[in-house]
Order: C-alpha cells, then structure tokens, then sequence
C-alpha cells in the first residue's frame, strides 16, 4: 500500500514540473505514471525502513503525516531523475527535514498511532501494541536487562 497517491504529489508540484520531470518523450507531453510510480516506492522503502521494527508494516489505514512525508520524499525523487534540472532548494530542505522526522518518529519521539510490534511470543509471533498504547499480547520476558549485563 502506497502512502501517497499522483493526486498527492500533484499538490505540492504543478502538473507542468511533473511533466517536464517525468515525461521521457521528446517534447514532453504528458505525466508518465510509471516514473511517478517508481518516486513514490522509493520513497514507501525509505519510509518502512525508519519504521521497520517499532511499527507493523505496511500502515494501515495510512497515519496522515505519512502521506506528507512520503510527498516531500517523492517529490525528491522525481527531481532526483533529471540531473540537469536544478533542485529547488526547498524540496532538498523538504526531504532533509522529513528525514529528521522519520528519525524522530524511529526513536518514538513523535508518534505516528499505529499499531506497533512490541514482543515476540514463543511460537514466534510478533505481538502489537495498539496505537491507544493499549497491549494486545506480550510474553514475559526471558533473558532481561540485567541477566544479559556483559555480553
């Protein structure tokens, strides 16, 4: 499941920046979904991989600051594609600050209220937390803190 959607991106870039961005073809003529396709699963992996191990993936339904920060890092993307056009400087400051929040919300100073992986329990099933804070399952731990001191 995408975090963002074209008709995301469309509101933060005008559809001729997305043409000249993503249209292959000589003139440029039209969005190419294919290529606004690929900027957006780029930016869902970045995302997942701050987000892998503190929240089940994908989200579900989708946090609305996701859809932001995906946007930010899309648009980076589809700039990233075109070497010869110059970067505006407030989509590099976008994508450097949503990578600052995708720490942040990594460490679990911000959070996103979805559910979150908490534990494993001895079948090996990983057990949630769910976005209330309420706790679903979680096993007692076996090895803790102070038994496992020095290794």
């Amino acid at each position: 499941m995408a975090y963002c959607t074209l008709e995301d991106i469309q509101g933060a870039m005008s559809d001729a920046e997305l043409i000249q961005l993503t249209d292959d073809n000589i003139p440029p003529a039209v969005i190419e979904q294919a290529n606004v396709d690929k900027a957006i699963a780029r930016a869902d992996n970045l995302i997942d991989g701050y987000l892998r191990g503190r929240y089940v993936l994908p989200l579900a339904p989708v946090p609305g600051i996701m859809v932001d920060l995906a946007v930010d890092v899309a648009v980076y993307n589809i700039y990233k594609r075109r070497k010869k056009v110059k970067m505006p400087e407030s989509i590099a400051d976008d994508y450097k600050n949503t990578l600052k929040i995708l720490e942040n919300i990594q460490k679990g100073t911000i959070e996103i209220g979805s559910a979150k992986v908490s534990a494993t329990d001895a079948t090996g099933t990983a057990t949630t937390t769910a976005g209330s804070g309420t706790i679903v399952s979680a096993p007692e731990r076996i090895f803790t803190d102070d038994m496992l001191k020095g290794f």
